[in-house]
């Protein structure tokens, strides 16, 4: 598959930071051609105002004939057998009151079907690959190198528990070629390497989308 570079593309609504990264996505490896984040939204069940499911994001993008490599730490295997306590350890550096007050059983048992879901990505193969380990930027940059984009997660200086989906999609030298889906203002950033290092939330991990069945092993 041939590669674009994003489009300046808006969020649609407050908690569709996701969605935009997921469409645009699309369009770089020229899966669409524009992208449409309404389309996005119908295929993966997201309700306006709402964030979007994270498992469903890769289960579209894997339909779409895309290889995805994640990178992180957090097991859901181990959110199955443990519950909230794995997710107290886990986040110990983040957690307060207001995560206590996030997670209540409701979100739990949501979380608790997106972790079944994750699993069942495994059935896609090869062009699923999943390390359970803290992703670093030389990850990122090797990934970039393989001619993949990078969907991570950064803070997004609110103070709230959720967190803002962006796109890496180039590097030249120390500085970083950014798709950050925003309400207003340019959406395509460029981040020197230590800010990145610094707004990244490690704890959501990484995935590498790369356009082909074997592009993500390369």
């Amino acid at each position: 598959m041939r590669q674009r570079r994003p489009l300046d593309l808006y969020q649609v609504d407050d908690n569709s930071c996701l969605t935009c990264v997921v469409a645009n996505v699309l369009f770089v490896f020229e899966v669409t051609d524009i992208p449409d984040p309404r389309w996005v939204d119908r295929e993966i069940g997201r309700q306006p105002n709402c964030g979007a499911r994270r498992d469903r994001a890769r289960h579209l993008l894997l339909q779409q004939g895309l290889s995805l490599q994640m990178v992180c730490a957090y097991e859901p295997e181990r959110f199955l057998r443990e519950g909230v306590d794995y997710l107290r350890r886990y986040y110990h550096q983040e957690w307060d009151l207001s995560w206590d007050e996030y997670w209540t059983p409701d979100r739990l048992a949501r979380h608790r079907h997106e972790c079944l879901a994750a699993q069942e990505l495994s059935a896609f193969g090869a062009r699923m690959r999943a390390e359970h380990r803290q992703p670093t930027l030389g990850d990122i940059t090797s990934a970039l190198n393989r001619g993949c984009v990078v969907w991570i997660s950064v803070d997004n200086g609110w103070g709230e528990v959720d967190c803002h989906a962006v796109l890496v999609y180039g590097r030249r030298g120390s500085v970083f070629d950014i798709y950050s889906p925003e309400l207003s203002g340019s959406c395509l950033q460029q981040y020197r390497g230590r800010r990145l290092d610094r707004v990244w939330l490690r704890t959501e991990g990484m995935t590498a989308v790369c356009g082909g069945p074997d592009a993500a092993a390369r």
